[in-house]
């Protein structure tokens, strides 16, 4: 997985990032989208192919396709997935075994890349505050989806990227911003990755940070039509 900056990659050059489910989370419009298909492009480009599983309302075919430069070579080693739903995003990650191990006795192991574009957004619509049955079975499902990706990632060496989004929780009287999912994504999420937007036009501050380090890295990077740079 190379991401589309020197700064992060060298960053992850230095920790053991092999094993563990990676995060890139922030608010609406921050460019979390444009990031994860960078990432897919650059990672199609050491010749390796990428699953990318988008699950919000309008396909970004044109950014992917102004992004990798309308490289037909690219776009084939990138398969979309659109889930209708949530329980069709649980089924779909339920399944991707069956398909690694078919590219696998087809002699394909170049699947190095799973992303999940995002991974509660079908989960948010569902979530109904006068039914606590069903936010319950919900929880659970997130789980088992996240349970299921980290799998792959140790069994199969897949990486997994999931693109999450923001959300407010009220600590001590005072908002502060995490993750959307809650519990299941302190557990499972092993690296996460902060994109915020500044007070400079289009410039964005990365903050990540990893569960075997306290310590957080932070940088910046403008986003322009090519994307960031």
């Amino acid at each position: 997985m190379k991401f589309p900056t020197s700064k992060l990659n060298a960053i992850i050059g230095k920790i053991n990032a092999t094993k563990g489910i990676f995060s890139i989370w922030g608010d609406f419009g921050v460019g979390k989208t444009t990031f994860a298909i960078q990432t897919a492009i650059n990672t199609v480009k050491n010749n390796e192919n990428v699953i990318y599983i988008y699950t919000k309302p309008n396909l970004p075919y044109e950014k992917l396709i102004s992004l990798s430069k309308g490289s037909e070579e690219v776009l084939d080693r990138i398969t979309i997935i659109k889930p209708l739903n949530f329980k069709d995003l649980y089924n779909i990650i339920f399944n991707l075994e069956f398909l690694i191990l078919r590219k696998l006795e087809n002699n394909d192991d170049k699947l190095k890349l799973i992303i999940i574009d995002s991974i509660t957004n079908l989960y948010r619509l569902e979530i109904n505050q006068e039914n606590k049955e069903k936010n319950y079975n919900l929880n659970y499902q997130l789980h088992q989806i996240l349970a299921n990706l980290t799998y792959l990632n140790e069994i199969y060496s897949i990486k997994i990227l999931i693109v999450n989004e923001l959300s407010r929780k009220n600590y001590n009287e005072q908002f502060i911003e995490v993750q959307s999912g809650g519990k299941a994504m302190e557990f499972w999420i092993n690296f996460n990755l902060k994109i915020a937007k500044t007070k400079t036009l289009n410039q964005r501050k990365f903050i990540f940070s990893n569960l075997s380090e306290n310590r957080l890295y932070e940088f910046t990077l403008n986003l322009r039509e090519e994307g960031f740079e």
